[in-house]
C-alpha cells in the first residue's frame, strides 16, 4: 500500500514538474509546422510574441505581439484568422484581422520580459503531441519555445492564461484592462526567473 501511494505521488510530482517550463522548438516542430505557418504568423519586428494554433475543429490561429524600441510605437497587437463573410466566388474564405492597443513603454516591457524569461528558461521534455488541444509558440524571430495544451495549475498554463487575457484586452481596445494584468505578469516573470540554474 505504501509503495502504491509513493508511486502515485511520484507520478503526480513528475507530471507537475513537466510543465514548469516551456520546451525548446525542436526539429520535429519545425518540420510539422513548416515555413508556411511561421511565414504567416512569426513577426520579425515584434520584441516578443505568442502564436496560438488550436485544433482545426476548435478555432482559428491567432497571435499576440509586443512592440517597443527600435523606432516602434509601444503597443500590443493581436492578429486572428477569421471567416471572410464578404468573400465572393474564387476569393479566400479566410482573412487575417489585426487590432492593437497603444500603451506606455513600461507596460510593453513587462509583457516582453515575461515571454523572454519563459523562453530563456525552457528545457527539453518528452514530446507531448496530439490531435486535439492547442499548440503555443513563444519568442521572437531568433529564439522560439513551445508548449502543447498545458496542464491546469502549471506555470505554462498561467503563462498562456495571462497572455490570452492580454489578447482579449487588446481586442477590446482597453488599456486599463491590459494594465490590470501587470501584477500577474510581474509575479509570473519572477517565477520564470527563479527557474534559471543557480550556477
Amino acid at each position: 500500500m505504501k509503495r502504491t501511494i509513493f508511486a502515485l505521488l511520484m507520478v503526480v510530482a513528475i507530471g507537475a514538474q513537466a510543465q514548469s517550463r516551456l520546451e525548446p522548438m525542436t526539429q520535429l516542430h519545425q518540420e510539422s509546422w513548416g515555413k508556411r505557418e511561421f511565414g504567416t504568423w512569426l513577426s520579425k519586428t515584434a520584441r516578443q510574441q505568442m502564436l496560438k494554433f488550436p485544433t482545426p475543429m476548435e478555432d482559428f490561429p491567432s497571435a499576440l505581439y509586443v512592440y517597443y524600441g527600435y523606432g516602434q510605437t509601444e503597443r500590443l497587437q493581436v492578429k486572428k484568422c477569421v471567416v471572410n463573410k464578404e468573400a465572393g466566388p474564387g476569393e479566400a474564405k479566410l482573412k487575417i484581422d489585426s487590432i492593437e492597443v497603444k500603451t506606455d513603454k513600461a507596460t510593453a516591457v513587462k509583457f516582453s520580459d515575461l515571454i523572454e524569461h519563459a523562453v530563456k528558461t525552457c528545457m527539453f521534455n518528452d514530446e507531448r503531441l496530439g490531435f486535439d488541444g492547442t499548440t503555443y509558440f513563444f519568442g521572437n524571430s531568433i529564439r522560439v519555445a513551445t508548449i502543447w495544451s498545458p496542464d491546469r495549475g502549471s506555470n505554462c498554463k498561467r503563462l498562456t492564461d495571462v497572455l490570452e487575457k492580454a489578447m482579449t484586452a487588446v481586442k477590446n481596445q482597453n488599456e486599463d484592462e491590459l494594465k490590470s494584468l501587470l501584477p500577474e505578469v510581474e509575479s509570473l516573470t519572477k517565477v520564470f526567473k527563479g527557474l534559471y540554474p543557480k550556477d
